[in-house]
């Protein structure tokens, strides 16, 4: 695992569900919220929604939503993920960081589970 980009780690992790849980392909879903954009770019998406720090990943099956944030061993969350995560949480949001694909798998199997799926 050591070496691999939040990125790839995101890949390995939505491929995994994808094919673990076809049917609920669409309950699993990123949040394009990164990158470098033109300032331009920045104030159309603000203005469309885009909001900072808001999780790489959302699960949401059953009436329930996960927010996942995925971040390689040694990533850390920035201040506005901190923020996002305090308030998703205050609003009775599960949230988790997510550091490798079995730990997905360790965080979504019981919550699939559980639901019968």
């Amino acid at each position: 695992m050591a070496g691999k980009t939040e990125n790839r780690i995101q890949q390995e992790c939505v491929m995994w569900f994808h094919n673990r849980y076809p049917k609920h392909r669409g309950c699993l879903f990123a949040v394009p919220n990164g990158g470098n954009r033109s300032p331009l770019e920045g104030k159309i998406l603000k203005a469309t929604g885009v909001w900072p720090g808001v999780s790489d990943l959302l699960l949401m099956v059953n009436g329930i939503t996960t927010c996942l944030e995925l971040k390689t061993d040694c990533g850390h969350q920035s201040a506005k993920q901190k923020i996002w995560e305090n308030l998703m949480i205050g609003n009775g949001f599960r949230y988790c960081v997510v550091r490798s694909e079995e730990e997905f798998k360790r965080i979504v199997e019981p919550i699939m589970t559980i639901h019968g799926y």
